[in-house]
């Protein structure tokens, strides 16, 4: 057992006195017991099951309702069991239900029998409800449950006495209750990591949004499987001889908004000694105080131990055994802080968080999914010029002025939107909009506008290209879990970036060998609750880091990032509702009667080739279960693709790329399909000798860096072995001589390409002087030249063969700018003074005689300093720049521009210039 869990045992060690002394005093008719007759007299909310015929037991503080016989409930086989529990003020249930439950054989339970009132309350004493059956699999034990409510209290004791009425020795028998915990979010202790068979534990507390529950045992400590969906919770062991008998009792607790609610009971119930933690969370900057801020309370073991949320004025209180303390403030919006307390026993600690709010340096949320509904950063479009694009947007029926454009760096590009309309069956709008025919070749944005305020944009969504391609390559990649593969609550887990390192090496193999696309599987993060949950981000981050690709990226979810991780405490369906935000579609949470499936499934078209993008994920926390399962796809899910495969019958091939098929769902020769790419395992799997191909990537994250190039010709896919990046990203680089900054008319790139795939696609982007004049390229074709910025960007396409070094040089051939000196021409020579250091000479030539003025001027076009403002004659010059401007005084490094003006004795005036770089 864990020194953690050996603290626990101690917390509780002094329940050994009995529960029914812990009773409240009563308090006349403030408790009762009673058959449901009425509608009014049920609890609401998502979990509530209760129905007329069933009994309530409340007081003025909670209410319990408890089955009727034949009552059929999440399973139950008779009734019996408690299926709704909330406090008396809203009754609001979010608890699943709760069955007696035993020898660690689910479904095997309690089957009951008889229920009946044994006291009602009106007396002033307890309210108790006694209900008798036997266990289901054994009849010869018998089971007797009482279930008390006292006035005042906030726990429902059930008292459990099994009778063995056989013949026989019942030895190690288990007993206890299967815990099903509905909407419950955070829990304690350990927030819901899963605690196997051979742990102990005190007591377990789950928190809603409205209400808390807890669970325990005093003075016996609670063992078995814990999850957020979950607990199977072992009690006690008996052995039983013929006629014996043996009882058990357990505390149902339902309390406040958080777990500190809870946890403060059980430490009343205990006689725990404990200190009180008074917390405060407030803005650093004016002092505003925070609602809903989290406090999540860490012993000196380093586990969780229960978590606060603050009320309207900020502030919480809870109470804690003696010791260290370490606190975390988090709020949504916010950086998170952390501050160590040592509370004493009996005396008050109060801690004051001032959290700052975050901004885009520390990670301000990144962009959320407003109005664009498609493409998106992860579904992009690719285009061809002068084609029709087709954007889905969510906006009221009524909305009108739709108007759209491209953009990148600081060049917009105005579309004309030929036609926009309202689907009422699907609520979105789809507006179609001719994409112009002169138009760089790259990665757009994709804003959109309308009347009412409506502006959104969206980065990388329409991918311009000259057309489809018969022959071309894509790329597969998956299981990156950024940024770390460390679990939020393990040392170094805050500051360790590792999977993100592991993904921009590839990134920069993959910009290299420029593929059509990338196709990323899933686990895409490793803990997709963290976005809000300790203001972690990931979804954020996550977000930018794939902005780097300059190639479009088709995103699926895996597990990791909606899945729900029992490692991570934030609440049940955070992932999934978080991948809405970021990278899915807003009418997921409820679908409309037009696209009635609650996953996000696309599919595109390149070519004659159809790819179709599933969602395929383990519903951890059994999030919605009536919904989503446990499988890799929903029914929905799979009727979708049914049509989605039958309306692209006529294509060459097809393509299907998901995270995992957990569940052998995915057979590819019944449905049709030619490729199947897909995660999950960590390591490579399936044939790349004959279609169809079902074929797992290694990962990308934990060093491993891998990826699979797929060739596609007229429709024909042929894939090849995963290969890795390496770990030095050595085994596809590139060297440039001079630098690719803009400051060199010459720039030489040495390609060594050490994988064994050739990549006759791979694409350099030289970073060149933006002056007149015409650039020359060796060794690899020139495709297009980008002037929209301060530098002309030139994009070179290179045939890399396998295992081999290229050289690739590119020139700029202008009278602007030249390296070498020739008689009777105007130069300006920049390659012995870039990067310029004070000091260095700037040289200029004259055809002829003239009054000569060489002045610098920096970006914003003043005029810094003089060099020269004189006559000079014909032929080469040199003068010197010593980093100062007119006035003696140094100037900054940075870039500055060289201006050459002369005049001649005739009148006749020229002018050079160019940039030039001062480094210091």
């Amino acid at each position: 057992m864990t020194a953690a869990c050996w603290m626990k045992r101690a917390l509780l060690a002094s329940l050994l006195v009995a529960i029914a002394v812990c009773w409240p005093p009563d308090v006349a008719a403030s408790v009762s017991a009673r058959v449901i007759t009425a509608s009014n007299e049920l609890l609401g909310g998502a979990y509530a099951e209760g129905q007329l015929g069933d009994f309530l037991m409340e007081n003025d503080e909670v209410a319990f309702v408890v089955t009727a016989i034949g009552h059929s409930g999440n399973g139950a086989i008779t009734g019996g069991n408690v299926i709704d529990a909330g406090s008396a003020s809203l009754r609001a249930d979010a608890l699943g239900c709760l069955y007696t439950y035993f020898d660690d054989d689910w479904p095997r339970q309690a089957a009951y029998e008889t229920l009946q009132i044994l006291d009602d309350g009106s007396s002033g004493g307890p309210a108790v409800i006694r209900v008798t059956g036997e266990d289901s699999s054994n009849p010869a034990l018998t089971v007797q449950t009482d279930y008390l409510l006292a006035s005042g209290s906030d726990y429902l004791t059930l008292t459990s006495t099994i009778t063995n009425t056989g013949g026989g020795q019942v030895n190690n028998f288990e007993v206890g209750d299967a815990f099903h915990w509905g909407d419950c979010e955070s829990f304690v202790p350990g927030y819901g990591f899963s605690l196997p068979g051979s742990t102990s534990e005190p007591w377990i507390a789950g928190a809603a949004s409205g209400v808390s529950y807890g669970y325990a045992s005093p003075p016996i400590e609670l063992w078995g499987p814990h999850g957020n969906y979950w607990s199977d919770i072992n009690v006690a062991v008996f052995s039983l001889s013929a006629g014996a008998a043996d009882s058990y009792t357990r505390l149902l607790i339902a309390g406040g908004t958080d777990v500190a609610a809870v946890a403060t009971s059980v430490h009343a119930l205990a006689g725990t000694a404990v200190g009180s933690l008074e917390c405060t969370v407030a803005e650093l900057e004016g002092g505003e105080l925070i609602a809903e801020a989290r406090i999540d309370a860490f012993d000196s073991s380093g586990d969780p131990y229960l978590q606060m949320v603050t009320d309207g004025q900020g502030q919480r209180s809870a109470t804690v055994p003696p010791g260290d303390w370490r606190l975390v403030a988090s709020a949504t919006g916010y950086e998170s802080l952390e501050a160590w307390v040592a509370v004493e026993e009996g005396e008050t600690t109060t801690q004051m968080f001032e959290l700052e709010p975050s901004g885009y340096d520390s990670l301000a949320i990144g962009d959320t999914l407003t109005v664009i509904q498609r493409p998106l950063l992860n579904i992009p479009a690719i285009i061809a010029a002068g084609d029709t694009l087709r954007i889905s947007c969510v906006a009221e029926p009524d909305a009108g002025g739709w108007a759209a454009e491209l953009s990148r760096a600081d060049t917009q590009i105005p579309l004309a939107i030929d036609e926009a309309t309202y689907d009422p069956t699907t609520l979105w709008w789809t507006l179609e909009a001719i994409v112009p025919e002169e138009l760089l070749f790259e990665l757009y944005n994709l804003r959109v506008t309308a009347e009412g305020g409506i502006d959104d944009t969206t980065a990388n969504a329409v991918h311009v290209i000259p057309s489809f391609k018969e022959s071309y390559y894509f790329i597969h990649i998956t299981d990156t879990h950024l940024p770390t593969h460390l679990y939020y609550h393990q040392q170094g887990a805050d500051t360790d970036t590792s999977e993100a390192v592991d993904l921009r090496e590839v990134m920069d193999d993959i910009n290299l060998i420029h593929p059509e696309f990338v196709l990323l599987t899933g686990d895409f993060l490793n803990e997709g609750e963290l976005e809000d949950y300790l203001n972690k981000r990931y979804y954020t981050r996550g977000q930018r880091q794939l902005t780097e690709f300059q190639v479009p990226v088709y995103l699926t979810a895996g597990n990791h990032d909606i899945g729900g991780w029992d490692e991570t405490p934030a609440p049940d369906g955070t992932a999934r509702r978080d991948w809405w935000r970021f990278f899915g579609w807003k009418r997921l949470d409820d679908p409309p009667p037009g696209a009635p499936w609650y996953t996000q499934n696309y599919s595109f078209d390149y070519g004659p080739v159809h790819y179709t993008g599933l969602e395929a994920y383990d519903n951890y926390d059994m999030w919605r279960s009536e919904i989503y399962g446990a499988e890799s796809f929903t029914a929905g899910q799979m009727q979708w693709l049914a049509d989605d495969l039958a309306s692209a019958a006529g294509s060459a091939s097809k393509v299907l790329f998901y995270h995992f098929d957990f569940s052998d769902q995915i057979n590819l020769e019944q449905l049709g399909v030619d490729m199947a790419l897909w995660g999950h395992i960590h390591h490579d799997s399936g044939s790349i000798d004959s279609p169809p191909y079902d074929l797992a990537t290694d990962k990308v994250c934990d060093g491993d860096r891998s990826y699979r190039l797929v060739r596609v010709n007229g429709g024909e896919l042929t894939p090849t072995a995963t290969m890795s990046a390496g770990s030095q990203g050595q085994h596809l680089r590139v060297e440039y001589d001079p630098a690719n900054d803009g400051t060199y008319s010459e720039v030489t790139a040495q390609v060594t390409n050490e994988q064994d795939e050739r990549f006759e696609y791979a694409r350099l982007r030289f970073v060149m002087p933006d002056a007149p004049g015409e650039f020359v390229v060796e060794g690899g074709t020139l495709l297009q030249v980008d002037r929209a910025g301060e530098f002309a960007v030139c994009y070179v396409e290179v045939d890399l063969f396998a295992n081999s070094s290229h050289t690739v040089t590119i020139r700029l051939e202008s009278s602007d700018v030249h390296d070498d000196f020739g008689g009777g021409e105007f130069r300006l020579c920049h390659r012995l003074s870039n990067p310029f250091r004070p000091g260095t000479g700037l040289t200029f030539a004259l055809p002829r005689d003239a009054h000569t003025r060489l002045a610098l001027y920096d970006l914003s076009g003043r005029q810094v300093a003089t060099l020269v403002d004189a006559p000079r004659t014909a032929g080469e010059h040199a003068t010197p720049w010593y980093g100062e401007d007119d006035q003696g005084s140094p100037v900054p490094a940075g870039v500055y521009i060289a201006l050459l003006r002369t005049t001649d004795q005739a009148g006749a005036v020229q002018t050079l210039s160019h940039r030039i770089v001062l480094l210091r």
